[in-house]
């Protein structure tokens, strides 16, 4: 209506020259401003509702509403739209995503959390320490962060170089505690000692020699026993002139030893020994015999 044409414009000159949008403080100080230069709107018709009066007092409710919208804008540009916070960054980049589909981790070396179309455009919030990977805003859910290798950046014209970006934080070191290695213990079965085998103590016996008289040699047998076994019998002879001695050979059950040599006929005494492996010793036992050699 054209009773509103002049508070159209002064709210339109008003709002233009605001400081910053949605400052509310800017806002304000304009309106006092224009007051004081005594601009005062276009008078209105008088009502007996809010707002429609004559000077000041006809539009001091639209200056209201002036401020508490901007307070509500500013408000909603620092919390965000719809739930969604704007984070304000120290320093940030605009980009854009180029090459294939960028897989979005949740920090530089860590797991795949998101997938990144190309194209893209992102804002970069932080790099990591070796500057190879840079934090950017998920662009589909501006609620989150996801970091992507710097080379699949492109940065916009006039934009701060990634190296004058903050550091982000690094993946968290986690500690995976080295199982022991058990080296498993053979068990260790007892050896109960064996009694000692009692001492054989026990003499073999040997019996009654026999003598088989030839022409210039002379065989010697005997038998011998023992109660583990006779490991050897012995042999002596002595006479005039013929003393020796020697080893008697096992011939199937008994013992025997050939003499020679003996160029008398006198009487010689042959004496007779067993042995077993304990070193036990039978008593003696002698044959004596007249050798001869006719030759």
């Amino acid at each position: 209506m054209a009773e509103f044409d002049g508070l159209d414009e002064l709210l339109s000159g008003s709002l233009k020259r605001i400081a910053q949008p949605g400052d509310s403080a800017g806002v304000a100080d304009t309106i006092r401003a224009r007051v004081a230069a005594g601009d005062t709107g276009t008078p209105a018709p008088s009502s007996s509702g809010p707002g429609f009066g004559s000077g000041l007092a006809s539009w001091l409710p639209w200056v209201g509403l002036i401020v508490v919208g901007a307070i509500v804008g500013s408000a909603l540009g620092i919390s965000g739209a719809a739930g969604h916070p704007v984070l304000h960054q120290t320093s940030a980049n605009s980009a854009i995503l180029i090459g294939l589909n960028v897989a979005g981790r949740s920090c530089p070396d860590g797991p795949v959390v998101a997938e990144l179309p190309p194209g893209s455009r992102v804002l970069a919030l932080a790099r990591s320490e070796d500057g190879a990977s840079v934090q950017v805003r998920n662009p589909a859910d501006t609620r989150t962060e996801v970091w992507i290798p710097v080379s699949k950046l492109e940065t916009d014209s006039g934009q701060p170089a990634i190296s004058a970006l903050p550091i982000g934080t690094a993946c968290p070191v986690v500690d995976v505690p080295v199982p022991a290695v058990v080296t498993p213990v053979t068990p260790v079965t007892p050896v109960t000692p064996s009694k000692p085998k009692p001492k054989d103590t026990t003499a073999p016996s040997v019996g009654k020699p026999t003598a088989d008289v030839q022409n210039c040699h002379t065989t010697i047998s005997v038998t011998a026993s023992d109660n583990v076994g006779v490991t050897s019998v012995t042999i002596t002879w002595s006479g005039p002139s013929n003393n020796g001695s020697g080893s008697m050979t096992r011939v199937g059950g008994h013992w025997e030893y050939t003499t020679s040599g003996f160029h008398d006929t006198l009487n010689n005494t042959f004496t007779v020994t067993a042995h077993d492996a304990a070193g036990n010793s039978s008593p003696t036992n002698s044959v004596v015999a007249q050798t001869q050699c006719l030759i």
